[in-house]
């Protein structure tokens, strides 16, 4: 009965009359603020638990509008094949002890070292184990090739994770999320901004209005923790 009330209460708050639309959050602050006056619950013991529970939730809500945004901004399949398709020959000649032909200038160059730890780190691939996992991918390949398959970086889920963080790291730069928090954009990251937004709406069943909330409630996580490094 009282979530219900809290609920109910949510949904004809002001907030939610001009926005047209209630998000988590106001239910998770209306559930936690009633907590205070409620007539059954005298026990300050009981009111603490609750609200460490409301926390809980309200930790678990933020890490998956994270993974929201994230997979949001990374979902430029054509970017995660080139993406793929550079990690694949680099890792083809470092297990096999040749160069890579820089496609630009035409020479033979050592494998990318970077690129393959910036993507291996991703999913806690250790140093000691990078050449395990990298003969592993080209084994894998190698059999798909047996049974007549072509590779896709999607047919691996270690793999494809690693590709989709590393991206988004890259992409997250491009799209400056610091300046989302302080509203100061230009033209062209507005338009990749409103490319995410509308992954959003289209993925996950956002609408513009709290598409745009999550994404500036996510931006500030991100210019948070951005700071906290800095410092």
């Amino acid at each position: 009965r009282y979530i219900q009330d809290k609920v109910s209460n949510t949904l004809v708050s002001r907030q939610a009359i001009d926005e047209k639309c209630i998000n988590p959050f106001m239910v998770i602050n209306e559930l936690e603020s009633g907590l205070s006056h409620h007539s059954l619950l005298n026990d300050e013991d009981t009111k603490k638990r609750y609200k460490e529970l409301l926390s809980l939730v309200r930790e678990e809500y933020e890490d998956i509008i994270k993974g929201e945004v994230q997979r949001a901004i990374s979902a430029d399949e054509d970017a995660v094949k080139r993406l793929c398709t550079n990690y694949v020959e680099n890792v083809r000649a470092y297990t096999q002890h040749e160069k890579v032909r820089n496609k630009y200038t035409g020479k033979d160059e050592e494998p990318d070292e970077r690129l393959m730890r910036s993507i291996e780190e991703k999913i806690d691939i250790p140093v000691s184990r990078k050449d395990d996992f990298r003969q592993e991918i080209m084994n894998y390949i190698g059999a798909l090739a047996l049974d007549g398959k072509k590779f896709e970086y999607l047919t691996n889920a270690r793999l494809h994770k690693a590709l989709e963080l590393k991206l988004f790291e890259d992409q997250r730069d491009t799209i400056k999320l610091k300046n989302v928090v302080s509203g100061v954009v230009d033209d062209e990251t507005q338009a990749k901004i409103d490319v995410v937004k509308q992954r959003l709406i289209k993925s996950f069943g956002y609408n513009e209005t709290s598409a745009t909330d999550v994404l500036n409630y996510v931006a500030s996580i991100f210019a948070r923790g951005d700071t906290k490094q800095e410092d």
